[in-house]
């Protein structure tokens, strides 16, 4: 790499293994390399240009004056028989305008034979923008010198050190890959069999890490810059701004930037390059003097980073400071005014320890436990919000504020999604005046109001609620309050049946949560939920399935009965037909149903896939919970399409034809309205196959006509799918008399496989015990004993298993009941 360009610059900050790695090279070299180590005696004109001359060897008629000595240096070099690589060490140390002259003439106009390498902690002050246009330099910066994790865990594996994945991580975390702290960290560990996170540089204690920190980095700089980096040492990230306020500095932008450029372990975060970052091994020694020689100013000094950052609308970082202060006066009046509009523009991510920290008493005052409640619930953690409530609840006195009114009713709110509580919550809502809280406030009151109206089953409320907080929330730039409302709103118009427009609008939503990074955030978990099931309802099993899985991820552990349904049931309708234990899948959401049901909290999108649910209960022989489906659905939304359609699948599956199709009549007459379009068309495809098998074929078609009307807009095919082959069938049949439905028809028909597996009818609890019988290979005549049963029953049975599993013998009929988990 340095042969390639005329001038090579190889810059690092102190003990990041540069002239090691320099060195290593030269050694390597076959052709002559020339090193040249420079200090600050060499700031003296004459003695650099002899040093040089003597270093390339080209003798005493070398003048050491300019402009003679850079031209007699390019002309003794062009006559040169073979090139030469020069490498000036510690460049940095040159400071000298005369000294630094010869240099840039070398630069400027480099001998075809020479290959310069300036290698230093930081370039000095030279003309190279010429050269870097030209493609003629070639730059090593110091991040080309920070150990990755392989290098890491080699260097370890030299010495002898078997580390843990995570204590790794620690290492690499705290020392940023700086080799010289990697170094230091291994030395320490192979002598004394301690744990990276015990060693003592980490907590700036390590007396030989502080000497070289001292002399290598700190002692270059006047004590004015040390008493800045100490005293900002308490903050995470600095800007001029709060360096100033932290210092009474004159010019502390000036003094950040001279440090970032001259890798003094200060640099410049990349997302906020006004802000600059110290080194965690120097930092820590940094924040050690700062205890160690003014502890009677740590504490005013995090006073006024608390002061500086909650006038900034940074209450994360005000509250560390506050909290560190001992200021409870400060902290109450940061959780009070501050946190709630950060949970409403970021969310709670930053805010959820450092608010946990605030103490007990400061909790219990109710201005702050009302905010800290809200902070908690947002993170999932119940538990902690509940024992904040409970102290709020004790102190009815303090409740007399409206803004505190206000937050009390909307955390409890937000407490009632997580059981059956919202009832009361809303009544408490309903006596308090939202607007009378301030804007963070109501946009907070409104959210959660439409939330839990949507969850009661008030759409109209919910729509107006969540409507007027979007409104709010993008007036006043409340990011993730917006993205909350824009989720929930979409879970809203599946409410409507309308499965097309509301994958629409959570597709937005996503796109918005990408923007600003929080793709993964639980919110955006119904957001998946119901694009998923819009691409299960398609037949686009890899991508629901894809959905399905984000949506796990993004909710996490978070206690969400409501979300949590709604992830479960996509997720186990995806993972059923591949599931290595489907009864497993089965059992994990029929828990999960049971316990939501009897609260009476779930979103309405749930509606567009129970169907699916309820049928692969049955295949996996789950016939009770099938059966009392209808009724969870009926506890979930009070009498609707789903829970008919559901109870006359129970019908159909014990030979009831007649009380089927009297079940499922009002859902299409229209009397008895679905939440969702596809329950509708199950139920059209349910009454085809029932008047199919009475010999009816005009009215079969008619109902597989309708059937495709309900499916076409959201180009519903899943229910189609599970109909099976009588319902291809009847496509078939009909085809060319769909009339302005027959493309989708056409379609329809094409995605059903020729000899589809699925049906309409699932195995009845005998066809389940003969089934049961057939892996043990004993003839149909031993079957029938042992069942108290005629031979011709069992042969009807097996008919019927073969037909449902889509298989013509009985080894295939095994192999296939394997398959599913029915045996």
């Amino acid at each position: 790499m340095v042969a390639a360009a005329p001038v090579t610059v190889v810059t690092g900050p102190a003990g990041c293994g540069k002239t090691s790695l320099l060195a290593e090279w030269a050694r390597r070299r076959d052709d002559r390399v020339t090193w040249l180590s420079l200090d600050e005696h060499d700031n003296t004109p004459a003695r650099l240009r002899a040093a040089v001359r003597d270093a390339l060897a080209l003798g005493d008629a070398v003048p050491l004056t300019e402009p003679g000595f850079s031209s007699a240096v390019i002309a003794a070099l062009d006559r040169a028989p073979a090139s030469v690589r020069l490498v000036l060490d510690n460049v940095h140390e040159i400071r000298d305008p005369d000294a630094l002259a010869s240099i840039d003439l070398l630069t400027r106009q480099p001998p075809d034979r020479l290959r310069l390498v300036m290698l230093g902690r930081f370039l000095p002050p030279l003309h190279l923008a010429r050269l870097h246009l030209e493609g003629r330099l070639h730059e090593l910066p110091p991040q080309e010198f920070a150990f990755t994790r392989d290098e890491t865990e080699a260097l370890l594996a030299v010495h002898g050190l078997d580390l843990s994945p995570e204590e790794v991580d620690l290492l690499l975390r705290r020392t940023v890959g700086w080799i010289g702290g990697l170094r230091f960290a291994v030395m320490r560990l192979a002598t004394t069999a301690g744990r990276p996170g015990d060693l003592l540089m980490f907590a700036g204690l390590d007396q030989v890490v502080s000497r070289y920190l001292g002399e290598e980095v700190l002692a270059r700089h006047p004590q004015r810059v040390r008493d800045l980096l100490v005293a900002t040492s308490l903050c995470e990230t600095v800007s001029a701004d709060l360096a100033g306020a932290l210092t009474r500095h004159t010019s502390p932008g000036v003094v950040l930037d001279a440090l970032e450029r001259t890798n003094s372990f200060v640099s410049r975060l990349d997302a906020a390059p006004e802000w600059y970052r110290f080194h965690p091994v120097l930092r820590a020694h940094l924040s050690a003097e700062l205890r160690r020689s003014r502890p009677a100013d740590e504490t005013a000094l995090h006073q006024t980073a608390a002061q500086w950052y909650h006038r900034n609308n940074d209450p994360a970082d005000a509250l560390r400071h506050a909290l560190h202060a001992g200021d409870d006066q400060l902290t109450a009046e940061i959780v009070e005014h501050s946190v709630l509009p950060e949970v409403l523009r970021e969310g709670s991510g930053r805010l959820r320890a450092v608010v946990e920290a605030v103490p007990g008493h400061v909790l219990a005052r109710p201005q702050v436990g009302v905010v800290a409640a809200l902070v908690a619930m947002d993170a999932g953690d119940v538990a902690v919000a509940d024992r904040v409530l409970t102290g709020i609840d004790g102190r009815p006195l303090g409740l007399r504020q409206d803004r505190v009114r206000v937050l009390h009713a909307t955390a409890l709110l937000r407490r009632g999604r997580f059981d059956a509580r919202l009832r009361e919550a809303s009544q408490v809502m309903a006596r308090t005046a939202a607007e009378r809280g301030g804007t963070d406030a109501e946009v907070a009151a409104l959210l959660n109001s439409g939330v839990a109206a949507m969850l009661s089953g008030d759409h109209p409320a919910a729509e107006q609620d969540l409507v007027r907080a979007a409104a709010m929330a993008r007036q006043e730039r409340f990011d993730h309050a917006m993205l909350d409302c824009q989720v929930h709103l979409a879970a809203l118009t599946s409410a409507s049946g309308d499965i097309l427009a509301a994958a629409r609008q959570a597709g937005e939503a996503l796109a918005f949560a990408e923007e600003k990074g929080w793709q993964s955030h639980s919110v955006c978990a119904l957001a998946y939920t119901v694009l998923g099931v819009q691409a299960y309802l398609r037949l686009d099993d890899a991508r629901a399935a894809e959905l399905a899985a984000l949506a796990v991820q993004a909710l996490g552990d978070r206690r969400d009965p409501a979300t949590g349904l709604a992830v479960s049931t996509l997720d186990a309708a995806v993972s059923f037909p591949t599931a290595p234990d489907p009864r497993a899948v089965v059992g994990r959401v029929r828990a999960q149903w049971q316990d939501v049901a009897v609260r009476q909290v779930t979103p309405p999108v749930i509606a567009h896939i129970a169907p699916a649910v309820q049928r692969i209960a049955l295949r996996s022989g789950d016939e009770q919970w099938a059966s009392t489906m209808p009724e969870q659905l009926e506890a979930m939304f009070g009498p609707c399409g789903e829970q008919a359609v559901l109870r006359a699948v129970v019908h159909t599956h014990h030979a009831r034809t007649s009380q089927a199709r009297k079940v499922v009549e009002p859902v299409l007459s229209g009397e008895l309205p679905a939440m969702a379009a596809p329950t509708v068309v199950d139920g059209w495809l349910l009454e085809a196959v029932l008047v199919d098998r009475a010999g009816d074929q005009r009215r079969a078609h008619e109902a597989v006509t309708r059937a495709l009307a309900a499916a076409e807009p959201a180009g519903a095919l899943r229910p189609f799918l599970h109909a099976g082959k009588p319902v291809r069938d009847l496509l078939a049949r009909g085809a060319g008399r769909f009339g302005k439905l027959e493309p989708f028809a056409t379609t329809t028909m094409t995605a059903l496989p020729a000899a589809s597996t699925a049906s309409t009818d699932v195995l009845t609890s005998r066809e389940r015990d003969l089934l049961l019988e057939l892996p043990s290979m004993r003839t149909a005549e031993e079957i029938a004993e042992s069942l108290f049963v005629s031979v011709n029953t069992v042969k009807t049975h097996l008919r019927g298993i073969y037909r449902k599993l889509g298989v013509n013998q009985r080894r295939d009929a095994v192999q296939a009941a394997r398959r599913l988990g029915l045996i």
